[in-house]
């Protein structure tokens, strides 16, 4: 249920976003800057101010639900599909490891989707199998940190993270 409406919201609006993107490539940093700001600022404010009620073994449908629609907003360069679930999960009263353990979990079939239908577009070598191989071990030992950092930190550190790099962007386009 929650990967459907986020697969389908990303495979209709995929194409369009990216040919008004491609054509303007200030445009583009412009985009995805103020989204690393915008929604680094959401994470830190829905993150700050949610309580937490829902640990993950009893999240709802309509909570699962919600998330997954939320993580369409994601085709907009600069959000991240993990970052808008998680925050929408907080914004659901979700304890902050349990949004990440979902939001994770989500991540599968979403981005088998996408692999499928970018088969295509692949260039099978070398290069890129170690490049396949080296992002799924490094991506488990960064998932298991970040699982176990959330058990008692915040994603106040990722927010400033967001913002910041938002900023060095603006930084370089004016320059």
């Amino acid at each position: 249920m929650a990967t459907i409406p986020g697969g389908a919201i990303g495979y209709i609006c995929e194409h369009y976003i990216d040919k008004i993107l491609t054509e303007k490539e200030i445009l583009s940093m412009c985009v995805i800057a103020t989204s690393l700001i915008v929604f680094g600022i959401l994470l830190y404010f829905v993150d700050k101010k949610s309580k937490t009620e829902t640990q993950y073994e009893n999240m709802t449908l309509k909570q699962t639900f919600l998330i997954g629609i939320s993580q369409a907003i994601a085709f907009i360069p600069g959000v991240s599909r993990s970052g808008i679930t998680m925050t929408t999960a907080r914004f659901m009263k979700v304890d902050r490891a349990s949004a990440a353990r979902f939001s994770f979990m989500l991540s599968a079939p979403i981005t088998l989707g996408a692999v499928v239908f970018k088969l295509k577009d692949f260039v099978f070598n070398i290069s890129f199998l170690v490049g396949v191989l080296t992002s799924f071990i490094v991506g488990i030992f960064v998932i298991k940190f970040l699982l176990e950092y959330l058990k008692k930190g915040s994603f106040k550190l990722f927010a400033v993270y967001r913002v910041v790099v938002g900023l060095l962007i603006f930084g370089l386009i004016f320059v």
